[in-house]
């Protein structure tokens, strides 16, 4: 438990019946705050005011609806965002710019202000600090996620236990550089806003941008990271300090736990693939090429069929790295070698690869013997069931 929060959600009407589709988080006293937005040109409205407003590092509540992004919608999606805004900050005696807002669903509908305006009133009454109210924040912001993402930690600043809870949705849109998806994280760590920002953006690389479902990026993805201050170490204003190592490091799990979570979750899938770059002549190389397998809806399709088809796992590597030499990588699936010597390799068992892509786990390895460097990224299979999720999505 986390003190000095409180959460209510509400169904407000804006697409879903018989469940909540807003979500109210509010901060007894001002929150320290970071953030990571979208790093798309088609910005939703909310992520406009979240991006203006992180800045000055505080929070007194975040508000986040579901069943409509608000993106594309001009100047009435400004509109609403700044009259939520100025509800919540009505209600609280704070500054609007306080308030951190986002929205996930369609684009391109406008949000009707009124729908979230008129159950402010009631979801306040509701607001409590419950347990079991995590659990409800993380289901009112679902869209097709079909489960809710939400992970605990504790760790320690000092002697004093510090935890960290963070929830998430997300299933398709998803792509580096941030997805459609929401994180948030919550800690009662004294930590200042710039260092918190520092943390989040380290570890976001390695975890929420380091996943792809369908290599589509989202008008709307955020991630934010508040610090309620209540857990009483001495504040931290450096990202470096020794003392910060654990909270680091319970940080990097929530946020790669979460991350996980939605690609397994992607829609329709079955199966998790982790694929591991390593000896790339930097990080971006190693990245580009991982991304570049994970992307590839002939390498996802082949996992989902169990089909040991690693030729176009060599085609993804081609296409992405002009300096790989067909003599020099290493294409591993699982403990299985599938090439040497710019061939399949003599031992490859075509049949033993089959029954390993059985697994709901499944790990990619490319060498590709120009370097050091390494990356991991996670995608999943790709079948029937996205195409069937995707083509409905309105209906």
């Amino acid at each position: 438990m986390i003190n000095g929060i409180k959460i209510a959600t509400t169904n407000c009407g804006i697409k879903y019946k018989n469940r909540d589709d807003l979500l109210l988080i509010t901060f007894d006293e001002p929150a320290n705050v970071a953030g990571v937005f979208t790093s798309s040109s088609m910005p939703a409205a909310p992520v406009v005011w979240c991006k203006k407003n992180i800045k000055q590092g505080s929070a007194k509540a975040l508000v986040v609806n579901a069943g409509n992004a608000n993106a594309f919608t001009g100047r009435i999606g400004e509109e609403t965002v700044l009259q939520t805004a100025n509800k919540i900050a009505e209600v609280l005696q704070c500054s609007k710019e306080e308030i951190f807002v986002s929205s996930t669903g369609v684009i391109g509908e406008i949000l009707n202000a009124n729908l979230i305006t008129a159950a402010i009133p009631e979801i306040f009454k509701n607001l409590d600090n419950k347990e079991t109210s995590w659990d409800k924040a993380s289901r009112a912001i679902m869209t097709t996620d079909t489960k809710p993402k939400l992970i605990k930690k504790t760790c320690l600043i000092g002697r004093i236990e510090i935890s960290l809870i963070g929830f998430a949705k997300g299933s398709g849109m998803i792509a580096p550089n941030m997805a459609t998806m929401l994180g948030y994280i919550f800690t009662d760590a004294n930590i200042a806003s710039n260092t918190l920002q520092n943390l989040l953006q380290e570890v976001t690389e390695e975890s929420f941008n380091s996943i792809t479902v369908d290599s589509d990026q989202s008008t709307n993805d955020t991630v934010l990271l508040f610090a309620t201050k209540t857990a009483k170490n001495n504040e931290i204003n450096d990202s470096h300090a020794e003392e910060l190592k654990s909270f680091k490091e319970a940080l990097y799990e929530v946020c790669l736990g979460l991350a996980k979570m939605i690609v397994i979750d992607g829609e329709g899938a079955k199966k998790l693939i982790e694929i591991e770059v390593e000896g790339a002549k930097n990080k971006t190389q190693a990245k580009e090429v991982a991304f570049a397998i994970a992307n590839s809806p002939l390498v996802k399709t082949a996992i989902a069929g169990c089909d040991p088809n690693w030729g176009r796992i060599v085609m993804a590597v081609g296409k992405s790295c002009k300096e790989a030499s067909p003599e020099k990588i290493i294409v591993k699936i699982g403990d299985h070698v599938l090439t040497k010597n710019g061939s399949k390799h003599p031992d490859y068992v075509e049949r033993l690869v089959h029954e390993y892509l059985k697994n709901s786990e499944v790990k990619i390895s490319v060498n590709l013997s120009l370097g050091a460097e390494r990356s991991v990224v996670w995608t999943c299979d790709l079948n029937e069931e996205y195409i069937k999720i995707n083509k409905d999505y309105r209906s």
